[in-house]
């Protein structure tokens, strides 16, 4: 499957053979050599996609968020966001490499929009643990905190204020014991 990066297509999913996404008319394209291959999410800046590097044989995924919907705003509002982004990507890049944080690989600008890829995090958020297994009791929030909190040291002590901790944008990795 390849996505179609259009801010404005409706249905991004198209056959991995195709040229052109068979719901908007956009030409299907790699992002440098990342390939689109699934919507992972969709916020009020943009998207997030799961990739794959085309130029490897490893088939190794990636997360690839998109900037876009700037058109939405003014202009002053839309240079203010741009920043923003350009801002996540020097913090993500100053933090080096932890291993409970996505590394930041690539941020590059693609028919006026704006790209990050990340190293993608195969795993569960607490958000969806959350709602299968219902709330945490003391135990498993104790756990919790003890995972969290030196990662939040480990970025303060960087000098970043992570201001979008949320259930949703916390991945418990496959790799991890539950």
């Amino acid at each position: 499957m390849t996505c179609c990066v259009n801010p404005n297509c409706q249905n991004p999913e198209n056959p991995l053979t195709g040229n052109y996404c068979i719901n908007c008319g956009t030409r299907l394209c790699s992002l440098k050599h990342y390939r689109p291959i699934k919507l992972l999410g969709k916020g009020g800046f943009g998207r997030t996609f799961l990739a794959v590097d085309e130029s490897s044989s490893s088939q190794t995924k990636y997360a690839i968020k998109q900037l876009s919907f700037l058109e939405n705003y003014n202009e002053q509002t839309s240079q203010r966001i741009v920043e923003l982004f350009h801002r996540e990507g020097r913090h993500l890049k100053s933090l080096g490499n932890h291993s409970q944080i996505p590394a930041l690989l690539d941020l590059f600008e693609h028919e006026q929009q704006l790209f990050q890829v990340q190293e993608y995090i195969e795993g569960t958020t607490l958000e969806d643990e959350l709602q299968e297994q219902g709330v945490y009791n003391e135990v498993k929030i104790r756990q919790l905190l003890q995972d969290l909190l030196p990662v939040l040291q480990f970025i303060h002590q960087h000098g970043v204020i992570h201001r979008d901790i949320k259930p949703s944008n916390i991945i418990r990795s496959l790799s991890e014991p539950c």
